[in-house]
Formats: structure tokens, sequence, C-alpha cells
């Protein structure tokens, strides 16, 4: 059976958020359509985009990592982006996928799923099934201060019969583990997570995030391939290091990748 649609509704989103953590969103703006929440918050003039969040019920444009296309049909999942300012140069950013994966799986958590974890850097995996994506884009150049914007598309109430044509991995929504899930209820602890980490990190880096991401990862331990520019690189996947980078024990040596698209060894599945 289809679930009936559950609207978003800013109101009830605001007044299911933390007192303390709501008086730092600065906006909360909701669109029945647009091509991408990134590109929404990206439109806005960059004084105005810190601590603006926008919520879609549909994109025409979503996109994932590497420019993948990310399936949006209206009123079923959740859409998400979040702008922030940081007092960080943006080489100092790069860590912030796999924060937002982390505020994406806590978020999730709280709803009351388990078993679900994060393959580095920033998709959420349920039984080997994609459940959740991340898109963490910054702007600017300067040293010392730059904007990012963080997109989360979550798995909700996804429909099978489109879904198996337009995405390319197997996946799984979260209707399918958690009876009477809310939109608006997972929209609220999203957001807490976000703005919870992003305050954090802005004070403290990273390093302060390493052990809950070791509760929700899926690699350590597992032998996997990292394809990182023109090499295909075969080993151990051991964490990450305090700056979100993922260590790869090759037998000889213990690499530390910045930037790789992993998938586990063939026949090994998740």
């Amino acid at each position: 059976m289809v679930p009936s649609l559950e609207l978003l509704n800013r109101s009830l989103i605001l007044s299911r958020m933390a007192p303390l953590i709501r008086e730092q969103l600065n906006r909360l703006q909701i669109e029945s359509s647009v091509d991408s929440t990134n590109s929404a918050v990206q439109r806005m003039p960059i004084e105005g985009q810190h601590g603006t969040a926008i919520l879609a019920e549909q994109q025409k444009a979503g996109r994932g990592q590497r420019g993948k296309h990310w399936y949006s049909p209206f009123a079923r999942n959740l859409y998400l982006s979040l702008g922030w300012r940081f007092e960080r140069s943006p080489t100092e950013l790069g860590c912030l996928s796999l924060l937002s994966a982390l505020s994406a799986a806590r978020a999730l958590s709280r709803a009351g799923l388990e078993e679900h974890g994060i393959k580095w850097p920033n998709d959420i995996l349920l039984h080997g099934q994609k459940l959740c994506g991340c898109l963490v884009e910054v702007q600017g150049d300067s040293r010392d201060s730059c904007h990012a914007v963080l997109g989360v598309g979550i798995n909700v109430h996804m429909p099978a019969s489109e879904a198996d044509i337009a995405i390319d991995q197997p996946w799984t929504d979260l209707e399918s583990h958690l009876t009477k899930c809310s939109r608006n209820s997972l929209a609220a602890l999203l957001l807490e997570e976000l703005i919870t980490h992003l305050a954090l990190f802005a004070d403290q880096g990273f390093e302060p995030f390493r052990e809950d991401w070791q509760q929700y990862d899926l690699l350590k331990g597992r032998t996997v391939d990292a394809v990182a520019g023109t090499r295909t690189l075969r080993g151990m996947a051991t964490g990450i290091d305090g700056n979100g980078a993922l260590l790869l024990d090759t037998g000889g040596e213990v690499l530390i990748l910045h930037s790789a698209e992993v998938s586990l060894k063939p026949g090994l599945s998740q």
C-alpha cells in the first residue's frame, strides 16, 4: 500500500526542535519544487545563507556526489540543505561531508532506526542498500572564512516501481524498516543534529566526532577498492584520521586518502 502524503510543515518542524538549537536557525524555508535544495540556498545573497535551511517536496535536478542524479519524487523523501559560514579556510572543510553523514546517521538513530552505518565518506547504508546521501559544496577562497552548503537526501517513502528504473544501485527507504515515519519529525531531528555538529565543528574541528564516527563506520576492517584519481588501490580500511581522511592499509604502507570512490572488494558483500 502506498502511504498517504505527509506534506512538510514549517511550524510543525520548528515546534519539534529544541529551543536553544532552533535559535541558531536564521531561516527555514519550504518549497514545493526546486531544481535542487543546494542550488536554492546558493542563489541567495551570500550574507543571507548562514543558518538558512531549505526543504523541498520535490527536486527536479537533485544531485549527489560526482554529479550523479538524485531521484526526488514529490512528498516522499527528505531533501534538505543548510547554509553555514565558517571562520576557516576551504582546505579545512574537507571533512564536512563526513559531518553531514554523521548528523544524518544520528538523526536516524534518534528516530528509532538500527543497524545502519556510513560508507566513507558520506553514504548511509542499511543492510548494504543506500538510504541516504550527502553533498557539501563550499563557496569562497578566503584563507580565513568561507561558506558551505550541506545537502542531505533521505529515502523515506520511496515508490519502488519508479525508483527501480531511476536508481542504478541497491537502495532502501525508512518506511521499510520503521512504521509511521514522519518526515516532519525527521526534518526536525536532522536540523538539530546538523546545527549542533556544525557549531561544535566551527569551534573545535573534526576531532571531537571521531569516536561517534567509528560507531557507524561500515568500512573499518573490510577490504576495499579505492579509486583515487587515475589509481585504483586495494587494501584494508582501518578507520579515519583526525581530519576525516580514510586510512587504507595496502600491506606495505598505510595511505591517507582525502578523496576517493570506495567500494567493497568484489565478492565481499556489505
